[in-house]
């Protein structure tokens, strides 16, 4: 059974159903991907069709959503269950290259908490406790159980609403897409109506309602609805942009993605090439200075595929920039799900720890999952 779901509105997907349907096959038939929000939930129709287990049979998220208890408008804990993943593409337990990176290995997640999932993006606190925001306005906190290098599973898992938002909030109006952590405060951006806010971390969570960021007129017209800002991330203090607040969109112009770069109350447009119709869902800088962006594509007969690339420090600049580099690049088939989120820890040997998590979008047949792979010093 396929949910579809409703682009802004809460609304019943059978209605729907059908003529989202017709939108899927007439884009395909035009040689055209599905960006992540157009019809996240046909995102693995592809994978499913060859086995049979494709259906038109639609639910509606909204209904199931708006009678079962709300998030805590402070952290309250929850119970997850957290399963280690143990062997991915086959590469079994760790230690084995995807791409340039190293598996490390990885969690699946699942609670009874009903706006538990849909996550977008995430961020660490510290090397093991991690924030996580989701489509529904939720936010999601835990800390990391390591073992031997490995996440092995999760503790003091927390679950609220981003201060300032609840139900009451049009799903469009909630849809967190980025999260950033800079010292003592937490930066989200949002795709239905473009915006960016800042909170303050206090005792580990974000406080009070969050203070709203400018943005420029430009900005604002290239981001509209579900095709807006997907990405934020922070420049290293040492690097040439000085902590500078960085925004991509997921929207491509002219197979160009693009990019804006803060600096002071004005923004500086920026641009990279689009790869083979991908669409960026995350983004986060290196303690080098270097760009690494998480990519998606959805279409019928490619299927699902998920890439990250990087922009190295010295070629991150304002205005086209030309030079990018895939680090990895996977399937459906080799274990990758719904992956939107990206976080990029530094560790002491000058390698990077790279974390993703997935939007499940509350379907019962994707997962949430949380992967690792180390970016070695030097790659």
């Amino acid at each position: 059974m396929i949910m579809l779901r409703p682009l802004q509105k809460d609304r019943s997907a059978a209605s729907c159903g059908g003529a989202r349907l017709v939108k899927f096959f007439d884009l395909i038939g035009k040689g055209c991907s599905i960006r992540g929000d157009m019809l996240r939930p046909v995102v693995f129709a592809s994978c499913l069709l060859p086995i049979g287990l494709f259906s038109t049979a639609a639910i509606s998220a909204s209904e199931a959503i708006s009678v079962l208890p709300q998030p805590a408008p402070k952290f309250q804990s929850i119970r997850v269950k957290s399963s280690p993943i143990d062997n991915f593409a086959g590469l079994g337990p760790s230690g084995h290259r995807l791409g340039k990176l190293i598996w490390v290995g990885g969690l699946e997640l699942s609670s009874s908490e009903p706006l538990f999932g849909g996550f977008s993006d995430l961020a660490f606190l510290d090397q093991q406790r991690f924030m996580a925001v989701g489509d529904k306005g939720a936010l999601f906190s835990a800390r990391l159980v390591i073992d031997n290098g490995r996440p092995v599973g999760l503790d003091e898992a927390r679950f609220r609403f981003i201060p300032g938002f609840s139900l009451k909030q049009p799903a469009w109006r909630r849809d967190a897409e980025g999260l950033a952590i800079v010292g003592n405060s937490a930066y989200v951006s949002f795709e239905g109506a473009a915006r960016v806010l800042r909170y303050d971390i206090v005792n580990g969570e974000p406080s009070h309602v969050g203070k709203k960021i400018g943005l420029s007129e430009e900005i604002r017209k290239a981001n509209r609805a579900n095709s807006g800002l997907e990405a934020i991330a922070f420049t290293p203090a040492t690097s040439a942009h000085a902590g500078s607040m960085v925004l991509i969109s997921e929207a491509a112009r002219k197979g160009r993605v693009l990019g804006w770069i803060r600096q002071g109350r004005r923004y500086i447009g920026f641009s990279l090439p689009q790869q083979d119709g991908l669409f960026v869902t995350a983004a986060a800088f290196t303690a080098g200075g270097d760009l690494v962006i998480l990519e998606r594509k959805v279409s019928l007969l490619g299927g699902l595929v998920i890439q990250i690339r990087r922009v190295r420090a010295v070629d991150f600049i304002a205005g086209d920039i030309t030079r990018t580099d895939v680090l990895l690049r996977g399937t459906f088939l080799d274990g990758f799900d719904n992956m939107e989120g990206l976080a990029v820890q530094d560790l002491s040997d000058g390698s990077s720890l790279l974390s993703l998590i997935s939007d499940d979008n509350f379907n019962s047949f994707q997962r949430t999952i949380l992967l690792q792979f180390l970016l070695p010093a030097g790659t």
